[in-house]
């Protein structure tokens, strides 16, 4: 009887501990599964951020390749768009990218349309494109 008494006393706190460590491992799981949240938020802004870049980028450049007569009135380094042929298209770059700008380099007949954005966290990207408007 002495012994079952000395072992009882012994696991009197055992419970305890062991809901304790079981809540640590618990608030260890929930802060991981917050954090893969976070980080899959950011590359899923990312990704889009780039893909609509891209998407921008080869528009101008579809339409430039119709307009092929006019591909020197493409061009754009920065300024005043009021009454530019790409002032639609650059409306569209700065509404769908945070902190966004482009510029579109016309040299004979290649085209290069390089649009920046600013990402939420700060970060500046590009995305480049180029092609060759030849006649058919």
């Amino acid at each position: 009887m002495k012994h079952a008494r000395t072992t009882q006393r012994f696991q009197a706190g055992m419970s305890l501990v062991e809901v304790l460590v079981a809540t640590v491992i618990f608030v260890v799981g929930i802060l991981g599964l917050l954090s893969a949240n976070a980080t899959a938020l950011s590359v899923f802004s990312d990704a889009r951020f780039r893909v609509d870049a891209a998407l921008l980028a080869d528009r101008l450049i579809s339409e430039a390749w119709v307009d092929r007569a006019n591909v020197a009135a493409y061009a754009y380094a920065g300024g005043s768009v009021t009454a530019h042929r790409i002032s639609p298209w650059l409306t569209d770059v700065q509404r769908l990218l945070p902190g966004s700008d482009a510029i579109v380099q016309v040299v004979g007949t290649s085209l290069r349309v390089t649009v920046s954005w600013q990402t939420p966290n700060g970060e500046r990207h590009q995305h480049s494109a180029v092609a060759t408007l030849q006649e058919p």
